[in-house]
């Protein structure tokens, strides 16, 4: 058993490493594009399927609620919320064209395997002229297909199942460090 759980430890600290090393750049971008929004008024919304609901929640969450420091909310809207008591492909798109606006910004958090709803929900931010920022794990070939130039693409795809998420999971975590200290400054 302890040799198990030195492995477990061992597998997130490894993924702790890649994602500071490989993502650093396109982290960087999302927090920018984040913090741009904000400073100009506009909204942040987020979203996903599967196990990443709880990371989209969590980032709107940490957004409007405050991350590390005291600090007055941000318009950080999650539609998995918004949307939770509808059905269909199109419920999270049909949130998303009832409540958003150009120049916001979409943040998708994707477990994997390209899922329907995920894809029309890009689609949308595309044609509203939205900001996206994808979070994608294994065969989310189709959702990364759809994005455009200025968009974020942050793949998780080479971590298997939970350390796809802990990766997520703690990208989601420096975005809004880096949020918070660009807009209100501090270590």
């Amino acid at each position: 058993m302890d040799q198990q759980i030195f492995k477990y430890f061992q597998n997130q600290i490894e993924t702790t490493m890649v994602v500071g090393d490989a993502f650093t750049k396109p982290i960087a971008n999302a927090a920018e594009k984040v913090t741009a929004a904000l400073l100009a008024g506009n909204s942040i919304f987020s979203c996903g399927e599967q196990s990443a609901v709880l990371l989209a929640q969590l980032f709107s969450d940490y957004l409007a609620l405050g991350f590390e420091i005291e600090r007055p909310g941000f318009p950080a809207l999650n539609i998995n919320k918004i949307a939770e008591n509808t059905t269909g492909a199109q419920r999270f798109s049909q949130a998303l064209n009832t409540y958003a606006r150009s120049a916001d910004v979409l943040l998708v958090a994707s477990a994997g395997e390209n899922s329907p709803s995920l894809v029309s929900l890009i689609e949308t931010a595309i044609e509203k002229d939205m900001s996206v920022v994808l979070l994608s794990a294994a065969n989310d070939d189709l959702l990364a297909a759809n994005l455009g130039y200025n968009d974020v693409h942050i793949s998780t795809a080479e971590f298997s199942g939970q350390l796809a998420a802990a990766a997520q999971f703690q990208i989601i975590q420096c975005i809004c460090a880096l949020v918070d200290h660009q807009i209100f400054g501090g270590e």
